[in-house]
């Protein structure tokens, strides 16, 4: 019997591509993710609270919505102009870096201005509606500074595939911790300003105390996050290009693009349509609370927006690894699709609850049935969009990351805006009277028809958006293996590889499933070698969106692709969820 192995005899692991200098140490990935405090709370931070902070300060709840709309529309504007100056920013200090420090002290300041109580300081309703459009306006231009050229830095931190997934992994966590606190500390801080005698373990908060507990903590988080990432992490990748001209032209088709790939449309439809139902429903829980549950209580306390939201986030959270799981032994789109049905079901339970006869312990059941629900939802868009990405790639021979990205984010942002804004929209005529008294803590009773229509509106979100959410997915066709062929197609591209009449007839097959009716010509016919194609200047354009697009790397970090559908399903990497999956501005999730 041969002898144990010693710990001598054990073969040491092999460290020394931590001399590479496109290695990212462990403090810099650390550094990077702190960035994505902002990325993934400031979306959540706006629709849980803005909407019912400013009718507790007398807006009329149907104006409020159209100000979050406005400030929506504006940053359709600045997100690619922003973009545009991002990429073409050159200095020492890099063309992303800068933005994030400065903007991170902006958005310190932008959050105090915003909460700032001036509404106990005599301001009257009309003034107040004044300075919240101006300063909310101004708090989407500092996000947008800073989280543009955020979102662009993730391929500009190294040139190995390998560290910018590592990198993108951390931010994923920081992006998800963020967006769970985002949703949840502020309703504890809305509750507490609210209600007379303070809520859980917080006491009553004047105006003063409330603007500066939401003031400190996410401006401290936010912009105290952007800050660490402007200081710390690195920009290894340089621009070597020359600054562009602004092309207007070019700029309006930006737009339009990415909607070209029919991958990419149904994965926009799946995206915004689960998102859009978050942002209401958590736009919609302080009403739901407050109003419907008024004078009811759950363990001892009366019944708040948290008891939906928190137990909402923490399911959608634990359901995160068997998503996880269900990706890799089926499809993305399964992952994404396989809760929806719960999600339905408890949106509809939440709307035919009624106080006289529920229990007050099923909402936040029902909630936590809701995020189960959720979890794939949540976790899989930005898991799926390089898939997108590949396909317009195989399809058009170009990498168009920072444009896709770039339409991505701003959808995600519109919708989400106009989604908050139905709710204003449908109370307001139906009779939804706002506090204009000043005193946050005093009761508003709402009509009979304004409670059935906040119940209606909580329910219908749900069935309604996460019904095309789910149509969405299973138009939505790239498959694990479909995706192999991809790569394998982009692979051999690269290498100058020929096609075979059969492989090119299987390529302009998937190029017609998945990208479009019509092959863009990415590739170049059979028989068409490398050396006959015009000049190409790059396989990726600088996009005027905001982030430029990502370069190809010649290395492939070890990956071979093989020529058969069979082999190369194989080959296919089952940590997909970290691979280059945010490079948009703000995130969601």
């Amino acid at each position: 019997m041969a002898a144990k192995a010693s710990a001598k005899d054990k073969p040491v692991k092999d460290l020394s591509y931590r001399n590479s200098p496109d290695y990212v140490p462990t403090k810099e990935k650390l550094a990077y993710g702190c960035g994505a405090f902002m990325d993934g709370g400031g979306v959540a931070l706006m629709s849980c609270v803005m909407l019912k902070y400013m009718t507790n300060n007398g807006i009329a709840v149907a104006a409020a919505s159209t100000i979050m709309l406005v400030a929506k529309f504006w940053d359709a504007i600045t997100d690619p102009i922003m973009g545009f100056i991002s990429d073409n920013t050159r200095g020492k200090w890099g063309r992303r870096k800068p933005y994030m420090f400065f903007g991170g002290i902006l958005l310190i300041l932008g959050i105090f201005l915003l909460f700032m109580p001036v509404r106990d300081w005599g301001m009257s309703v009309g003034g107040f509606t004044a300075y919240i459009v101006v300063m909310y306006l101004l708090w989407n231009t500092f996000s947008t500074i800073t989280m543009v050229p955020y979102c662009s830095m993730a391929s500009d931190i190294s040139a190995s595939f390998k560290e910018r997934n590592n990198a993108n992994t951390v931010k994923l966590v920081f992006n998800a911790a963020a967006s769970g606190l985002a949703y949840v500390l502020p309703l504890l801080f809305l509750d507490a300003w609210s209600k007379p005698d303070g809520y859980l373990f917080l006491p009553n908060l004047t105006s003063t105390e409330f603007w500066l507990a939401i003031a400190i903590v996410f401006g401290v988080l936010f912009g105290g996050g952007l800050i660490v990432c402007g200081l710390f992490v690195k920009e290894r990748i340089k621009a070597t290009a020359t600054k562009e001209k602004f092309d207007g032209k070019q700029f309006v088709k930006n737009y339009a693009e990415p909607y070209k790939n029919r991958s990419y449309r149904w994965h926009i439809v799946m995206y915004v349509s689960a998102f859009i139902c978050l942002d209401m429903i958590s736009a919609l829980a302080a009403y739901y609370a407050t109003d419907v549950w008024h004078g009811y209580t759950l363990f001892g306390k009366d019944m708040s927006s948290l008891f939906i939201v928190a137990p909402l986030m923490v399911a959608a959270v634990c359901m995160f690894p068997l998503a996880r799981w269900v990706m890799d032994k089926k499809s993305k789109q399964f992952a994404f699709r396989m809760g929806l049905p719960c999600y339905i079901v408890a949106g509809i339970l939440m709307c035919v609850m009624d106080p006289t006869w529920t229990p007050p312990i099923l909402v936040p059941i029902v909630a936590f049935l809701m995020g189960l629900g959720f979890g794939g939802a949540q976790m899989m868009p930005w898991i799926i969009f390089p898939d997108t990405v590949d396909v317009a790639q195989m399809a058009t021979g170009e990498r168009p990351t920072g444009t896709y990205s770039g339409m991505m984010t701003l959808a995600r942002k519109t919708a989400g805006a106009i989604g908050v804004g139905l709710i204003g929209w449908i109370l307001d005529p139906i009779g939804y009277v706002s506090n204009d008294s000043g005193d946050p803590t005093k009761y508003i009773p709402q009509t009979e028809e304004v409670l059935l229509a906040i119940r209606l509106l909580m329910g219908l979100a749900i069935v309604v958006f996460i019904s095309v959410a789910l149509w969405a997915s299973f138009n939505y066709k790239i498959t694990n293996k479909k995706l192999a062929r991809v790569r394998y197609f982009i692979e051999a591209r690269k290498n100058g590889t020929v096609l075979s009449e059969e492989e090119e007839a299987e390529r302009t097959a998937l190029v017609h499933e998945l990208y479009g009716k019509t092959d863009p010509g990415g590739y170049p016919p059979a028989g068409m070698t490398f050396d006959d194609q015009p000049a190409e200047e790059g396989d990726v354009p600088e996009a005027a969106f905001g982030v430029e697009a990502e370069k190809e790397i010649e290395e492939s970090d070890g990956e071979v692709f093989v020529e058969t559908a069979e082999e190369t399903a194989e080959t296919v990497e089952t940590d997909d969820a970290a691979t280059e999956t945010d490079e948009g501005p703000d995130g969601e999730k």
